[in-house]
């Protein structure tokens, strides 16, 4: 068992880059590497609650310039042997330069989102002026997180060890090593939960319920769920909303105000109790919209959906009908014609929607199991 330490660094544990920093984490682990985590909280809390047993150390998020010497403080707690950077932003690939730098340590860059993606791609371009914006008090330049350094960040990737990537969109525009989304399928494992049960302790079991389980915000087809049972207008249905969005609250209203008769929302899980959850709901919904930064992702609830056997709804974006196949019920974006069609076709025969849940958790068991990633990372790792 190696006795080597890695340092896993992540730019918001409020928001940016959690989730997947916790996944490549146990995955060390589970290689046999001591592993700490290590970023900025700019939000009130981190979210979701890590894993048992995953050490935390952060720092609180501050605007620029000051952020820079908090960076360089942050730098010199990170103690591991190897670094492997969540996202090619300020806040995580920043810190991991300057103690790579500093520290002679060799850095793996991992990368599951097209940063640029959010901001018009490629022929984005600045229109201020830099020196002048970055001292002023209501410059967006302040935030670490603006494509402006985005920029700057993916002209040094040619100075990391390794890069690993979620899906086959970022490998194609990057290169590195393909590395999906996965989840532990002994603990996502539906034969260890009782659906009916848990909707009686809760007091769902009249309803059908749908469920999401990603962040609350716009571009995740959520409005379209909610038109589509607006159509069906079905007193049973209903849809479960994990979480709701703390980093979004504004959002989240909006949509209560609106459909809140069809809405439930339960609190948010930490990443290794969200199977809980998932085991509440009859139908998960995966239903973003065909945005640029949608299409570079590999969603982590479709894998999780997976494996815990659910029958899937999901639009064919991006990596979706990739790592669904026939296992699941793709449809058009944006279409909630198509979602509340679905919705009745899979309720008129929800048997056979078991079985092809079924069908999804093999395939994720096959492909987009933690097995699968600890294999890769040990193949990465041998070439740092």
């Amino acid at each position: 068992m190696s006795e080597k330490k890695i340092s896993v660094l992540i730019p918001d544990l409020s928001l940016h880059g959690t989730t997947r920093g916790y996944t490549i984490s146990q995955g060390l682990q589970k290689l046999g590497y001591q592993v700490n985590i290590y970023g900025f909280l700019f939000g009130g809390e981190i979210y979701p609650s890590p894993p048992y047993g995953l050490p935390i150390t952060y720092f609180h998020g501050k605007p620029l310039p000051s952020l820079v010497k908090t960076m360089f403080d942050l730098s010199g707690e990170i103690d591991g042997d190897i670094l492997y950077v969540i996202k090619p932003q300020l806040s995580s690939f920043g810190v991991g330069l300057i103690k790579a730098w500093r520290g002679k340590k060799p850095l793996i860059l991992d990368l599951d989102d097209w940063e640029m993606g959010e901001w018009g791609g490629d022929d984005w371009q600045y229109q201020g002026q830099i020196f002048h914006d970055v001292f002023s008090q209501d410059s967006d330049l302040r935030k670490p997180g603006h494509p402006l350094y985005l920029k700057w960040l993916e002209k040094a990737m040619n100075r990391v060890g390794g890069i690993t990537v979620s899906s086959k969109f970022l490998e194609y525009r990057y290169g590195g090593t393909y590395l999906p989304n996965v989840r532990d399928t002994q603990v996502f494992n539906p034969d260890n939960f009782n659906g009916e049960e848990l909707r009686e302790k809760y007091g769902l079991n009249n309803y059908k319920l749908l469920m999401v389980t990603n962040t609350c915000k716009a571009g995740q087809g959520i409005e379209d769920i909610l038109t589509a049972l607006d159509q069906l207008n079905n007193s049973q249905l209903r849809l479960i909303l994990v979480g709701g969005n703390p980093e979004n609250k504004d959002y989240y209203q909006q949509l209560q105000e609106k459909w809140g008769k069809w809405i439930i929302t339960i609190q948010p899980q930490s990443f290794d109790q969200i199977q809980n959850a998932i085991a509440l709901s009859h139908i998960m919904m995966i239903t973003p919209h065909n945005l640029p930064a949608n299409i570079a992702k590999c969603p982590l609830e479709l894998i999780e959906a997976m494996a815990m056997a659910k029958p899937i709804i999901a639009t064919k974006v991006g990596e979706i009908p990739h790592i669904l196949s026939d296992t699941g019920y793709l449809i058009n974006p944006q279409s909630p014609a198509e979602i509340a069609q679905q919705i009745s076709l899979l309720f008129s025969d929800y048997e056979e929607a078991q079985q092809r849940g079924k069908l999804a958790r093999q395939r994720c068991e096959n492909y987009y199991s933690i097995n699968n990633l600890t294999h890769t990372l040990a193949q990465v790792l041998s070439f740092i």
